[in-house]
């Protein structure tokens, strides 16, 4: 029988508490600051080395692999963007936030049709946020 699909109580507690995971949490916060700091830097194959750094740590960490994803857009890296959305959307659900970077994605691309099918879409996901509607209004949409 295999071991994998056990689980004891002691096991839960050492992922869900403790000093371990307090300290894990905290390195990983550390870096995804560091990885968003380079982006604001403009310096996207810092970001892009950093995030990868997060989410081989934590697979699972949805605002890791937006961030990754963002990067690879930058980097004109669009199949492996395109994979981290992937990602990012079996994690965390397709969300606004979300919607909205694929949309900037396929707008680096140069496809200005899709990109303002998923800025609207993205407000639709979520109607409230500034950043989305500012970027789904009209005339930011048709630029070039």
């Amino acid at each position: 029988m295999p071991l994998g699909a056990c689980s004891t109580a002691f096991e839960d507690a050492l992922v869900d508490s403790g000093p371990e995971y307090s300290q894990f949490a905290s390195q990983q916060a550390v870096l995804r600051d560091r990885a968003k700091t380079a982006f604001r830097q403009s310096d996207f194959a810092g970001a892009e080395r950093t995030f990868r750094a997060v989410l081989a740590k934590d697979p699972l960490d949805p605002e890791a692999w937006l961030g990754f994803a963002a990067a690879s857009d930058r980097l004109g890296r669009f199949e492996t963007a395109d994979k981290a959305y992937a990602q990012v959307i079996a994690i965390a659900g397709r969300r606004g936030e979300i919607v909205n970077n694929m949309a900037w994605s396929q707008w680096l691309r140069g496809n200005r049709e899709a990109a303002k099918l998923l800025f609207a879409e993205a407000l639709t996901l979520a109607p409230g946020n500034p950043v989305i509607a500012a970027n789904a209004a009209p005339k930011n949409a048709v630029q070039s």
